[in-house]
């Protein structure tokens, strides 16, 4: 039963409309920005949060997201939410393709960071910091602000 509520918690998380936030970090390169980033508050009695962002590639070469990492989990892992039949599955993935001049969105409902082994809840109003893995651009920092998701336009 316990799993049965861990895996509810978790996709309602996953599937809630992404509050507003104008925040932008420029990785070192310059070639990509990471905007709208946030993390859901852990839900009580898990160890486990969703991150959410808006990677915009300005360069001219495509690249990948390949890792992450926090100091706040365990592990970090970079996810997507596939549908099987009737049934909603989140997996790893190995990398998150960002083609030349493209935007790729970590969204509820879709690709996300997963955090694993939370030892310290995330709540409302904190920051999680996080080192994101670019193949090409290297490693990018950002800061996910920690809140709930807006209340309105939710499909789920």
């Amino acid at each position: 039963m316990r799993g049965f509520f861990f895996a509810l918690a978790l996709a309602c998380a996953a599937c809630t409309p992404a509050p507003e936030q104008t925040d932008a970090t420029v990785a070192p390169a310059g070639r990509l920005e990471v905007r709208d980033a946030w993390a859901a508050p852990t839900p009580n009695g898990v160890n486990v949060s969703a991150g959410y962002l808006t990677i915009i590639n300005g360069g001219n070469e495509a690249d990948r997201l390949i890792g992450a990492e926090s100091t706040r989990a365990g592990r970090v892992e970079v996810h997507e939410m596939i549908m099987d039949g009737a049934v909603m599955q989140m997996r790893p993935i190995q990398a998150l393709e960002i083609g030349a001049g493209e935007t790729a969105s970590l969204s509820p409902g879709g690709a996300h960071l997963m955090f694993y082994e939370v030892a310290e809840p995330f709540t409302d109003g904190q920051t999680v910091s996080v080192r994101l893995q670019f193949e090409r651009a290297g490693p990018v920092d950002i800061n996910l602000p920690v809140r709930r998701a807006a209340a309105h336009g939710a499909s789920h």
